[in-house]
């Protein structure tokens, strides 16, 4: 049975599918069946950033307490990574490209259906009727010679914004330009703003739709 999606029960068992477990299922059926288990500090980190661009990140420290030293010289402090995660935030602030994609309304939730299949999503920045925009902070967007590789796809990001942008259009109508802003973690710190077109968006829901049902 369907439960109505609010921002209280997102992560929980709506009976909807979400990107994150239709992915689960596209790298493995056995593992898509798995709940989830405890966050990683890789991921607790993505969620800082998030917290802090959304305005949320006094509740968060206060939600995640592991993430504060409790012993020693920095008892009391954040801890190295999350520091780190304080320099993209800095980072973030300073530039204006960013903070240009990521202006919209932070944290949307919309329902919709795929394939008669219920889905939830929950949007990074939604500028209604002007774009969508996901956040994203990545150990690094580059190869090791200094090339950009084509982390989009490798990462199904490419599979997430089609979703988004089909379950918006089943909203509002619109079909929304889609963008992924990433942020490494490296020092210095890289960027980039990147379009993904709408071929490789269209193809990535066919993808979705042609799996879905059996997951």
């Amino acid at each position: 049975m369907l439960s109505k999606v609010d921002k209280d029960n997102y992560f929980d068992n709506t009976g909807h599918m979400s990107v994150s477990k239709y992915k689960k299922f596209r790298n493995c059926e056995l593992d898509g069946l798995e709940e989830w288990g405890d966050p990683t500090p890789s991921m607790l980190v993505g969620s800082y950033v998030d917290s802090y661009v959304e305005g949320t990140l006094e509740q968060f420290i206060k939600d995640n307490p592991q993430i504060i030293s409790s012993r020693g010289k920095t008892k009391g402090q954040l801890k190295s990574e999350f520091k780190q995660a304080d320099e993209i935030c800095n980072f973030i602030d300073n530039d204006k490209v960013l903070q240009q994609f990521l202006s919209g309304e932070k944290q949307v939730i919309m329902t919709g259906e795929i394939e008669n299949v219920p889905f939830k999503i929950m949007m990074d920045s939604y500028d209604e009727g002007v774009a969508i925009s996901d956040l994203k902070c990545m150990r690094s967007i580059t190869s090791r010679d200094g090339t950009y590789y084509d982390f989009i796809s490798q990462w199904g990001y490419d599979i997430q914004l089609a979703v988004y942008q089909e379950i918006v259009r089943q909203n509002t109508g619109d079909i929304l330009p889609t963008f992924i802003c990433a942020v490494t973690k490296e020092t210095p710190i890289n960027s980039a703003v990147i379009h993904i077109p709408q071929n490789i968006l269209d193809k990535a829901l066919y993808d979705v739709q042609s799996h879905v049902e059996r997951y």
